[in-house]
């Protein structure tokens, strides 16, 4: 197994993996140091049944089950789907709505990280590409630690200390238009959350920018100043200097660090190709309040040596 960082150092692939992922501790634990270092891990041509998806996906962590159920993959409900393709025919994609017999489609187009709109975010996820189309399609990932060391000096102390309120309730409609409205008892079961700004990971101890698409204003400003911030970091958040591209192959598998980087999918022709997506979702924990320098930081983060 090779281990081989981007250029910029953000995202690293992952080569010569053992079918189905079954690696030992000590592969295991070089993995697991490499995430920590790199936010992404991209496994290129990984042979794997959705029962090896889960056993290895355990062993980073506990394993969130996404809801609603019906877009959980038969027999395994720690694997969520992300499909256009009808069960009848896998081959054949299905048009006309938001849900795909096999999946959720149109999912997740628009800067995120995986569960922001949630009282605990999840922690990382890791995305098994099953069939994808011939062109488009592609993934954007973002290095948030990146985005927060290039802001302005008078950005990072307006920020310093607020937290965002994001809304599911909201934002459902804006960034699901093709989905039924959220039930009265949906609302109750995602009422609003607080994170903060800036979030220290939990490991690196290192400083992100932890904002995304569910984000509706900031705690404490007026309300026209709280819009204007937002929109700010979400555009800033964008630069290309800041973006991997991830273009599937068949048979890879992505880990992020929804920590730490922000994602997008981009879109493609669904009335003409299926694109078929298996993801396990890591549990993570409530975002803590960034309180590190830059210089520890650093420090921190070469203690994280795997090249």
């Amino acid at each position: 197994m090779k281990i081989i960082p981007k250029i910029d150092g953000f995202g690293a692939d992952v080569l010569d993996c053992p079918s189905g992922l079954v690696v030992s501790e000590d592969d295991l634990e070089q993995i697991m140091r490499a995430w920590m270092k790199h936010s992404i891990l991209c496994f290129r041509a990984v042979n794997m049944s959705p029962e090896e998806h889960v056993r290895f996906s355990r062993r980073l962590g506990s394993l969130h089950i996404m809801r609603p159920f019906k877009f959980n993959l038969d027999g395994y409900p720690e694997v969520f789907v992300v499909s256009n393709a009808s069960k009848v025919d896998p081959s054949k994609p299905v048009a006309g709505d938001a849900e795909g017999d096999a999946g959720l489609r149109r999912v997740g187009e628009g800067f995120h990280t995986d569960g922001e709109d949630k009282a605990i975010p999840n922690g990382g996820s890791f995305l098994y590409a099953r069939q994808v189309p011939p062109e488009r399609g592609d993934t954007l990932f973002v290095d948030m630690y990146s985005v927060y060391e290039a802001l302005p000096q008078s950005v990072k102390e307006i920020i310093a200390g607020r937290r965002v309120r994001y809304s599911r309730i909201d934002l459902h409609l804006t960034h699901y238009p093709l989905m039924a409205p959220l039930t009265e008892e949906e609302k109750r079961e995602r009422p609003d959350v607080y994170h903060p700004l800036t979030r220290q990971h939990p490991l690196s101890r290192r400083t992100s920018l932890y904002i995304g698409r569910w984000a509706c204003d900031v705690e404490g400003l007026p309300f026209n100043e709280s819009k204007e911030l937002i929109t700010f970091l979400q555009d800033f958040a964008k630069h290309p200097q800041f973006i991997y591209t991830h273009k599937w192959s068949s048979g890879d598998a992505v880990l992020w660090d929804n920590r730490c980087t922000q994602h997008c999918a981009t879109g493609f022709d669904d009335t003409k190709y299926v694109r078929t997506m298996h993801r396990t979702t890591l549990e993570g924990e409530l975002p803590v309040m960034a309180q590190s320098s830059a210089g520890v930081q650093v420090a921190l983060l070469n203690e994280y040596s795997v090249s």
